[in-house]
C-alpha cells in the first residue's frame, strides 16, 4: 500500500529539480482544457506547484489557481515558490474545502494513480466544476505497465537473489493501485462526467545517469520505490537497480519510456 508518509524536504526537493519531463506533460494536459484569462482552476496533486504556476500565467488577468496535494513538504516548497498562489494540503478524495461548481477545469497531472479512491474523487470533482467546466487527466494504464522501462530493468534484478525471496512484487506502489483504460472510462461516465477526449500516448524522459534514475524515482514516489525490499536490502537494490539502468546509456542519456492514458471530461 502506498504510504504519503515517507516524504521529506530531501525528496520533495529532488522532485522539483528532476521534474521536467512530468512538468512538460502537465503543459500538454492542461492545454486541452482551453483555458481563458479570468478561469479558476483547481491543481489536485500540485506537488511543488511547477504546472501550477504555469497555469496561473494561462488564465491571467483575473484568473486564480489553487493547488492542493497530500505531502506537507511539497506544499511547503510550492509555497515558496510562488506567491499570490493558494497551496494547501488536502487530497482529491475530499475536496469538502471547496464551494460546488466553484471551479472552471480541474487539473489531475500524473497523479491519479496515487488516488486510493478513485469514484470518490470523481464525484467530488464534478461537484466542483462549474457546469461545462473540464477535468484533464493523465494516468499511469495498467494494461501498458509491463511494457515500461522500468518493469523491463526491476523486474529481471528484483527477480534475482537475494530479493526474490524477500520481495511481494504484488506491492509495487503504481501496479497495486492501477487501472485499465476499460475501467478509468467506466469509472468517468459512472461519476456522470461526460468523456470529450482520450488518448494513451508514449512518454520519454532522459536521465544522465542511473543514480538520477533511482532519484526520481524515489522522489516521485515520494518515498515508496525503494521499500519494495525490507529495509536491510535498500542499499543494494539501489546500487544494483543503478548499474542496471546504467547499462542503457547512450550518449544523449538513459531513456526511460512508459505509456499515459490522458483524458478529459466535462460536466454537462
Amino acid at each position: 500500500m502506498t504510504s504519503f508518509s515517507h516524504d521529506s524536504a530531501r525528496l520533495a526537493e529532488t522532485y522539483d529539480r528532476l521534474s521536467d519531463s512530468q512538468f512538460e506533460g502537465g503543459k500538454r494536459l492542461v492545454e486541452r482544457l482551453e483555458l481563458k484569462a479570468g478561469h479558476r482552476v483547481l491543481d489536485v496533486g500540485c506537488g511543488t506547484g511547477r504546472l501550477a504556476r504555469w497555469i496561473a500565467e494561462r488564465v491571467a488577468p483575473g484568473g486564480s489557481v489553487v493547488g492542493i496535494d497530500p505531502l506537507v513538504e511539497r506544499i511547503a516548497v510550492a509555497r515558496a515558490g510562488a506567491a499570490g498562489i493558494s497551496f494547501e494540503v488536502g487530497q482529491a478524495e475530499d475536496l469538502a474545502a471547496f464551494a460546488s461548481d466553484s471551479f472552471d477545469a480541474v487539473c489531475m497531472s500524473a497523479v491519479f494513480h496515487w488516488v486510493a479512491d478513485k469514484p470518490r474523487a470523481l464525484v467530488e470533482v464534478r461537484r466542483v466544476l462549474r457546469p461545462g467546466g473540464r477535468l484533464g487527466v493523465t494516468t499511469l494504464p495498467r494494461e501498458t505497465l509491463g511494457a515500461s522501462t522500468v518493469t523491463t530493468v526491476c523486474g529481471p534484478v528484483l527477480g534475482q537473489s537475494p530479493y526474490a525471496e524477500r520481495v511481494d512484487l504484488s506491492a509495487l506502489a503504481v501496479a497495486s493501485r492501477g487501472h485499465t483504460t476499460t475501467e478509468l472510462i467506466a469509472m468517468v461516465l459512472e461519476s456522470r462526467l461526460e468523456l470529450l477526449d482520450l488518448h494513451v500516448t508514449q512518454r520519454t524522459r532522459v536521465h544522465r545517469s542511473g543514480e538520477e534514475v533511482i532519484d526520481f524515482l524515489e522522489s516521485s514516489s515520494f518515498g515508496n520505490f525503494l521499500r519494495l525490499v525490507p529495509e536491510d536490502l535498500r542499499r543494494s537494490l539501489r546500487a544494483d537497480l543503478a548499474r542496471a539502468f546504467e547499462a542503457r546509456r547512450r550518449p544523449e542519456g538513459i531513456a526511460m519510456r512508459d505509456y499515459a492514458t490522458l483524458f478529459v471530461a466535462t460536466k454537462g
